[in-house]
């Protein structure tokens, strides 16, 4: 059997066979032991046309270019300056949209740990703050390292939103959290979601369109 090089067999212990997509454009088949040759390009071929759209939704993706003193933070490109007079916090300027500080914030782990607890803080006060205004109600709020989803709600009203969102601009992030916040009242994404959806965030289809155009920058 020959498959084209972008795409990779995967043998797992599962039921059922899946295809995943990548924003490199690889293609990951994952396939159950039982699998021959024959069921792989049957599903291959199965499903060709729902793999060719999504490799043209991430060819029309733009990435967010950053400098080498560059940070992604609230949609916006902050440069960073090493500044020894802040030794025990971070400085943000928003109006110049800079960032001093003593650490290193341009180290991977050092930033992820800082835009994490940015992030924890950001979106629990700004999440509390719109279901105070909307009057919503939920339980809990967990801020997580999601890989796949920017948010999730429970049945039992427990919201879940991706740290990654404080690198997304304002308008985004409240777009998530009030999809989140209207979960707690529709949980499926139905026309009823949406129309409560559009009356508490009327311009929320200029936020997905932001998602889908640079959500892969976060």
């Amino acid at each position: 059997m020959t498959i084209p090089e972008n795409y990779t067999l995967i043998h797992k212990n599962v039921k059922h066979a899946r295809l995943r997509v990548s924003e490199d454009g690889k293609i990951r088949v994952i396939i159950p032991p039982n699998f021959s040759d024959e069921d792989v390009e049957s599903l291959i071929s199965k499903k060709q046309r729902w793999i060719t759209k999504m490799l043209k939704f991430f060819e029309g993706m733009s990435k967010i270019e950053l400098k080498r003193n560059q940070l992604l933070l609230y949609g916006n490109r902050y440069t960073y300056f090493n500044d020894a007079t802040y030794a025990q916090k971070v400085i943000i300027d928003h109006e110049y949209k800079t960032v001093r500080a003593k650490r290193d914030i341009l180290n991977v782990d050092i930033q992820e740990k800082w835009l994490r607890n940015l992030a924890k803080k950001h979106l629990t006060n700004r999440t509390l703050e719109l279901a105070n205004k909307l009057g919503f109600n939920f339980n809990k709020l967990y801020i997580r390292n999601q890989r796949s989803k920017w948010g999730n709600c429970s049945k039992e009203k427990n919201i879940s939103l991706n740290w990654r969102l404080i690198k997304a601009p304002v308008f985004v992030i409240d777009y998530l959290i009030i999809h989140e916040l209207v979960h707690t009242l529709v949980m499926d994404h139905t026309h009823k979601f949406w129309t409560l959806m559009r009356s508490y965030y009327p311009d929320y289809k200029d936020a997905i369109n932001w998602l889908d155009k640079y959500g892969n920058s976060l």
